[in-house]
């Protein structure tokens, strides 16, 4: 566990099972407190629920039903100032093609390594909100 990552809890969206118990392991394993949703519609429940205590959401971009750009917008209604690191196979020109201009959040493409993604966490967590855009 580091200091840096104590406290701090993730919600990871991701409807494929195998990763999103590995990014929940790993992510655990650093130190994160770790919330799941396995599609969209889960994570804005999740976000209703519990927003007060999420700190940063990770957010496959590419879902069946709800997918994350859909998810994004309901659960910036919620919480506005909710960080949000979205993640996809494709490159970010693409995803960006999927949010409305001016969304706030980073974006790291698939596949990624743990250390890869644990950096940007970091650097999310511990940047002022403003700075959260794409």
């Amino acid at each position: 566990m580091s200091p840096e990552t104590r406290g701090y809890t993730i919600l990871i969206v991701e409807d494929e099972d195998t990763l999103r118990q590995a990014c929940s392991d790993v992510l655990d394993a650093f130190g994160y407190r770790v919330l799941l949703a396995a599609n969209g519609e889960e994570a804005v429940q999740v976000v209703r629920a519990q927003g007060e205590q999420i700190d940063c959401v990770l957010l496959d971009l590419t879902m069946p039903g709800m997918n994350g750009a859909a998810a994004y917008a309901q659960m910036r209604k919620i919480k506005p100032d909710l960080r949000v690191l979205v993640t996809s196979g494709h490159d970010v020109e693409d995803a960006l093609r999927h949010f409305p201009k001016g969304s706030a959040f980073e974006y790291i493409q698939k596949p990624y390594s743990i250390y890869e993604l644990h950096r940007r966490l970091q650097e999310l967590l511990t940047s002022p909100a403003s700075s959260n855009e794409a």
